[in-house]
């Protein structure tokens, strides 16, 4: 899975325990941006010409397209309308499928989880911090025992196999916005498994995946409380 990384990526902990999104919402946030910066939304980040308000607004118009063709299903599905005898405008509840309604990105709502099985199924770049890459420890050599009989074992440090690449899945979609600090943003042990079957993957290997990447003291944590 290919990401854009950047610099000013903001501080986003209090949206990891949110498991509804508006398409405005998760538009901003897959663009590394918070929604709470900017007050309209998707209309700010572009009035203000923010260097990602392009990439925001191609997540949004990418979301609505997969809705409309049955590829995302929204828990509901609105548009924006003026009552005029209220004055005032109100979100009306609509039909994905008839396209001669205009969608509101505002109101117009999906789950995290049919979200990030969105991103990995239609192979979405990510926006992610830029992380700066820590040089690695210097090698220090040991002296041998002079036997010139010995052979060296093979160092093969390309090794891959399924259940790897699983795993760097689940850490890049679930783990990765893992705080130790709030146990409250760990994926639950439902939603991983439920995330792995839904790719063709076994149950038995999906536990085994899900066993290896979940730490000791989460392991008999029950499901977080909203």
């Amino acid at each position: 899975m290919e990401h854009i990384y950047c610099d000013d990526y903001p501080n986003v902990m209090h949206w990891k325990a949110v498991q509804e999104f508006t398409i405005e919402q998760a538009s901003l946030l897959l663009a590394g941006l918070d929604p709470f910066d900017f007050k309209e939304g998707l209309d700010s980040v572009k009035q203000i010409n923010h260097s990602r308000w392009k990439l925001a607004h191609g997540y949004a118009l990418s979301l609505e397209t997969s809705i409309r063709r049955g590829i995302l299903t929204p828990i509901i599905c609105a548009k924006y309308v003026y009552n005029e005898f209220l004055d005032e405008m109100n979100a009306t509840k609509i039909d994905p499928n008839d396209r001669t309604e205009t969608m509101s990105y505002r109101h117009t709502i999906i789950t995290r989880s049919s979200l990030n099985q969105w991103v990995t199924n239609e192979n979405v770049i990510l926006v992610l911090p830029y992380r700066a890459k820590k040089n690695p420890p210097p090698i220090i050599q040991e002296i041998s025992i002079e036997d010139n009989n010995i052979k060296k074992l093979p160092n093969n440090t390309q090794h891959s196999s399924e259940g790897l690449e699983l795993t760097q899945e689940i850490i890049e979609q679930f783990w990765s916005t893992y705080d130790t600090e709030n146990k409250q943003t760990a994926p639950t042990k439902k939603e991983v498994i439920d995330y792995l079957i839904g790719k063709g993957v076994s149950k038995n290997l999906a536990e085994a995946v899900d066993i290896v990447l979940r730490p000791f003291e989460l392991r008999k944590v029950g499901r977080r409380k909203g």
